[in-house]
Order: C-alpha cells, then sequence, then structure tokens
C-alpha cells in the first residue's frame, strides 16, 4: 500500500478490479432502457461472477493477512454481494413475466 511503503499484490488489485466491473456491468443493466427480458441472461451471468468473485475474496483473506490487503478485500466482497443480490432481486422479479411473454399469456402486473 502506498501509505506503508508496500505494493499492493497482484491478485488483490486484480480482484478489486474485477469486482469493480461487476457491478459497473450490473448497475449498466439494471439501469438500462429497453425490454426488461433482454437483460436476464447478462445479469444472470454477472451474478454468478460475482459469487465466483465472492469466494475468491475468501480464499484471498485467507492467504494475505496484512490489514491494508485485508481492507481492501473485504470492500470487494462487499461490493461483489451487492451486485449478486442487485442481480437476483431484478432477474427474479421478471423472470415469471419474461417467462410469460414468451408464451404468449398477456402480463398481469
Amino acid at each position: 500500500m502506498a501509505l506503508t511503503g508496500k505494493k499492493l499484490p497482484f491478485a488483490v488489485l486484480s480482484t478489486a478490479v474485477l469486482c469493480g466491473v461487476a457491478f459497473v456491468g450490473s448497475v449498466y443493466y439494471l439501469r438500462a432502457q429497453g425490454l426488461p427480458c433482454s437483460h436476464l441472461t447478462p445479469l444472470t451471468v454477472l451474478a454468478t461472477m460475482a459469487a465466483f468473485l465472492m469466494s475468491i475474496c475468501f480464499r484471498q483473506m485467507a492467504r494475505y493477512k496484512e490489514r491494508p490487503q485485508r481492507w481492501i478485500l473485504a470492500a470487494c466482497l462487499a461490493v461483489a454481494a451487492l451486485a449478486l443480490v442487485l442481480d437476483f432481486r431484478y432477474v427474479r422479479h421478471y423472470r415469471d413475466a419474461c417467462d410469460g411473454l414468451g408464451q404468449g399469456v398477456p402480463l398481469l402486473k
């Protein structure tokens, strides 16, 4: 870290970047205009990626013991968990309606 004079390990830095990419991708698809049914597949993939990144964060917390690295990993864990929850709620909310559209059933909601 810059405050202690030590460099941040590449693994922690790459995990942080990937968590940021997953979160930005989730926000992009959640706020995109258009039919929500077209966003379900990318959001499902992003939710899976966020869950995988959470597992990587937990594994790296066991490996890196210094406080600044653990704080960065904890922040990455929180960002990935937030992305997972937001994606899950969106997909769960629109899944039945989109399945009904695919079968020609009118929406009641």
